[in-house]
């Protein structure tokens, strides 16, 4: 019985998450208020209250739900890549699609994008980060390993490169192209030559 109830729960929680994104993409998370995200989603307030104390807790779940996206589509990419330069290639193209999806579907301006980093760590979200981390870290150590890119490497370095360089091309919508010629830049610096 108690499987049964919480499960209509955990399913309307879910619900409220799925129809937010929209409203957040509408308004935008900074003009988004509770009021507008209950009229437009067709539940009440205290509906909403109920599941998420605050605006701030409602987006986190969202930000959180649409994260484990871009991470899972990661993790994917690195399974079906069969080199430490495939993997990293993946990595930054599955990072930077995934970026420009959550930019897109929260209708985050450019002037904020920068800030979207911030706001993972503010909102309680660092496992999410940590769990991309490592798979980026653990394709330069095997890459490493394999005699492939330099021994003398700054892992955590390239890691927080590939971040920053992936946040701009997703935040200046870049082309394909655009993102293969920086991803082949990254692996010529930390090849072995």
């Amino acid at each position: 019985m108690g499987e049964r109830k919480r499960r209509p729960k955990e399913e309307r929680r879910q619900r409220i998450i799925e129809l937010s994104k929209r409203v957040f993409s509408k308004y935008g998370v900074r003009k988004t208020i509770m009021e507008d995200i209950a009229k437009e989603i067709g539940f009440t307030a205290a509906a909403i209250y109920y599941y998420f104390d605050s605006k701030d807790e409602l987006f986190k779940a969202c930000l959180q739900d649409e994260i484990s996206k871009v991470v899972a589509m990661m993790e994917e990419e690195v399974k079906n890549a069969q080199t430490p330069h495939d993997k990293l290639k993946k990595l930054v193209e599955a990072k930077v699609e995934g970026t420009k999806k959550i930019i897109k579907n929260f209708n985050i301006g450019e002037e904020i994008v920068g800030e979207l980093r911030g706001e993972i760590e503010r909102l309680g979200l660092k496992e999410l980060a940590s769990r991309e981390i490592k798979l980026i870290e653990e394709a330069i150590k095997e890459g490493i390993e394999k005699g492939v890119f330099r021994e003398n490497l700054d892992i955590k370095r390239v890691n927080f490169i590939i971040h920053t360089l992936a946040k701009e091309l997703a935040s200046k919508s870049a082309s394909q192209k655009d993102i293969s010629d920086t991803i082949d830049i990254i692996l010529s610096g930390i090849e072995k030559k």
